[in-house]
C-alpha cells in the first residue's frame, strides 16, 4: 500500500521538484518524425542557400537565370530541402531509436543528401533543361551533410544530459516482468527505478518520487497494488509526469502493447477526431493512388505473371479468403509465390525460409511484386493501401481466443502495406501476430493523413529490405 502522506521536508522540496521536472520532460521519443521532417528541410534550404550566396560566379549566375539556362537559388531550395526530409524519412533518420553521434550516422547523413542532389539535378536537367553549379552542388552537400549531422549530435547530447528518470511503481509483477525497464537502461537520456509494493508496505510515494529525482511515474491499472488516483493527483500537483504503461510504451515505441489495455481503450479509439479522413478523404485517396500504382507497375506485373507460369505448375493468381472490415471475409488477389497445393494437409504460418515457396516466389515476395493484385482489391474497397494485414480465418479464430484485443484489428480496413509490416516485419507465429497486433492497435487508435504518409514513404525503403 502507498501512503501519500505530506511531511513538512516534502513541502519544502515540491517546489525544487516542479522546477527540475519541467525543465527536464525533453526525450528522443518526444521529438516527432515531423519535426525532424521540418528540421532536415530547414538545414538543407539554408545549406543550399548559402552555397548560392558564396559562389564567386554569381554575376555568370544572373547571367545564365535570364537565359533559361541555370536554376534559381529558391526553385533549388525548395527542391532540395524537400528531397532531403523525404529521403531522411525513409532512410529512418526521423525514428526515435536511432543512434545519432556515430560515424555510421554521419555516413547516412552524406548518403541522403547525395541521393537528393542526384535526384534533384537529374529531374533539372531532363525535365526543366536547368543546370546546376558544380561548387553549388558540392558546398550544398557539405553544408547539408554536416548540418544533419551536427543537429543530431546536439539533440542528443542536450537529452542525454538531461538523465530522464521514469519510475516504475507497482507489484512484483508488474515490476518485474516488465522487459521495457531493462531496455531503457540502454536508451540514450533515460533510466529506469522501480519501486515494488506488497500489500503490508506503506511507502510514502512523494517522498520516493523526491528522493530520486523522477521525472514521470508509470504504472498499470489494471495491478491491484497501483497507486489510488489521490496519489497520483498528489504527483501530478507537483509537475510530475504519470502514465499508464501503454500510454508509456505508445509513446516510446509507438505500440500498443494489448495485455495492458482494456474495454475503455476500444472505445476511445472509436473517436470522432478522424471520421472524415476515415470515411472519405483515405477511400479518394485509396483510389487515386492505387489506379496511379496499378498503371505503372502492370508491365513489371505481366513479366512477374510470365515467370511464375513457367517456374512452377499451377495458377498465375493466387486467390485465399481473408477477413476484412468488422469481419467480413472476402477473396484476396496476388501472384502465386508457393507450389501448387501447398496447403494440402492443411493451413498453416507462412516463414521466410518455407520450403513451399518457388524461386520465382521467393524474389516476389521480397520485391512485394507478389502484392500488386491487390491494388484491385484496394479498388473494390475490400482493402485500403493502409492498414492491419488482412488475416486469414482458419488463424483468426485461434489468435481472437488466445490474444487479447486481437479482434479489434478489423475496426479499420487491412491494408497492402502497415504500420506492422515496416516495423515488425513478417508475422510467422503466434508469438510474432502478438508483437505486430501491437503496432496494429497503434495505428487503429492513431489513424490520420499524416500517420498513412509516414506509413507510404516508410514502404518505399521496405522494398530493399523485403520487409513484409
Amino acid at each position: 500500500m502507498v501512503d501519500n502522506t505530506f511531511s513538512t521536508t516534502d513541502t519544502l522540496h515540491t517546489d525544487q521538484l516542479a522546477t527540475n521536472s519541467s525543465t527536464r520532460n525533453i526525450t528522443l521519443s518526444s521529438i516527432g518524425p515531423w519535426s525532424w521532417f521540418v528540421c532536415d528541410y530547414s538545414i538543407a534550404y539554408v545549406s543550399s542557400a548559402v552555397a548560392f550566396a558564396i559562389t564567386p560566379y554569381s554575376y555568370d549566375i544572373q547571367q545564365e537565370l535570364v537565359k533559361g539556362e541555370h536554376v534559381g537559388q529558391t526553385v533549388f531550395s525548395f527542391g532540395f530541402g524537400l528531397l532531403v526530409a523525404l529521403i531522411a524519412h525513409i532512410a529512418g533518420l526521423h525514428e526515435s531509436n536511432q543512434g545519432r553521434t556515430s560515424l555510421k550516422m554521419l555516413g547516412r547523413c552524406a548518403f541522403v543528401t547525395v541521393l537528393s542532389l542526384l535526384v534533384l539535378n537529374i529531374e533539372l536537367l531532363l525535365g526543366h533543361y536547368l543546370v546546376v553549379g558544380r561548387l553549388i552542388t558540392f558546398s550544398s552537400f557539405v553544408g547539408c551533410t554536416v548540418g544533419l549531422f551536427i543537429v543530431r549530435a546536439l539533440i542528443v547530447g542536450l537529452v542525454a544530459r538531461m538523465d530522464y528518470i521514469v519510475g516504475f511503481v507497482g507489484s512484483s509483477e508488474f515490476t518485474n516482468n516488465s522487459p521495457v525497464i531493462n531496455e531503457l537502461e540502454s536508451m540514450q537520456g533515460m533510466r529506469a527505478v522501480t519501486l515494488t509494493v506488497s500489500n503490508t508496505d506503506s511507502v510514502d510515494l512523494l517522498k520516493w518520487a523526491l528522493e530520486n529525482n523522477i521525472n514521470e511515474v508509470v504504472v498499470d491499472p489494471t495491478d491491484k497494488l497501483a497507486p489510488s488516483h489521490s496519489e497520483l493527483l498528489a504527483l501530478m500537483n507537483v509537475s510530475l509526469n504519470v502514465s499508464s504503461y501503454s500510454s508509456f510504451i505508445e509513446k516510446l515505441y509507438q505500440r500498443v502493447p494489448s495485455e495492458h489495455i482494456d474495454a475503455q481503450w476500444v472505445i476511445e479509439c472509436q473517436s470522432d477526431h478522424a471520421v472524415l479522413y476515415k470515411t472519405g478523404v483515405k477511400r479518394a485517396l485509396d483510389i487515386v493512388l492505387a489506379s496511379v500504382a496499378l498503371v505503372l507497375l502492370f508491365p513489371l506485373a505481366l513479366i512477374a505473371a510470365l515467370f511464375v507460369k513457367l517456374d512452377s505448375p499451377g495458377p498465375v493468381i493466387f486467390r485465399q479468403t481473408r477477413v476484412g472490415q468488422f469481419g467480413k471475409p472476402f477473396t484476396m488477389f496476388k501472384l502465386r509465390t508457393m507450389v501448387r497445393e501447398a496447403e494440402q494437409g492443411g493451413a498453416r504460418w507462412a516463414s521466410a525460409s518455407d520450403d513451399r515457396i518457388t524461386a520465382v516466389g521467393r524474389f516476389l515476395r521480397k520485391s512485394r511484386l507478389d502484392e500488386v493484385p491487390q491494388l484491385v482489391n484496394v479498388l473494390a474497397g475490400h482493402m485500403s493501401l493502409v492498414g492491419p494485414r488482412p488475416e486469414r480465418p482458419e488463424f483468426t479464430s485461434t489468435l481472437e481466443s488466445r490474444i487479447p484485443f486481437f479482434v479489434h484489428r478489423v475496426l479499420v480496413k487491412p491494408g497492402i502495406t502497415g504500420w506492422a509490416q515496416v516495423n515488425a516485419g513478417y508475422a510467422a507465429s503466434e508469438a510474432e501476430a502478438v508483437t505486430k497486433l501491437s503496432f496494429d492497435l497503434y495505428y487503429v487508435k492513431n489513424l490520420s493523413l499524416g500517420m498513412d504518409l509516414r506509413v507510404l514513404l516508410r514502404t518505399v525503403s521496405s522494398f530493399a529490405s523485403g520487409s513484409r
